[in-house]
């Protein structure tokens, strides 16, 4: 099964249902900087790997969530 793309806006909605919205667009934030994903289109699996990798960073449940979004890459 191939991963599903995920655009950064989409990982907000996934971290904000875990954390407030402004909290997730600035953890999402971060974590694109750091992995150096496009914020105009969906991200390739590799981009999308490096995000939730500086996601999980941040610990927590976002670090979990982060997990879970990943997990299907992986695969």
């Amino acid at each position: 099964m191939m991963a599903r793309s995920l655009t950064l806006d989409e990982l907000v909605t996934e971290i904000g249902m875990v954390t407030s919205a402004s909290d997730a667009r600035a953890v999402v934030n971060r974590a694109s900087r750091i992995a150096e994903a496009p914020d105009n289109r969906p991200l390739e699996v590799r981009e999308l790997l490096r995000v939730c990798q500086a996601l999980a960073a941040e610990g927590g449940i976002v670090q979990q969530v982060a997990n879970l979004i990943a997990t299907p890459a992986l695969e």
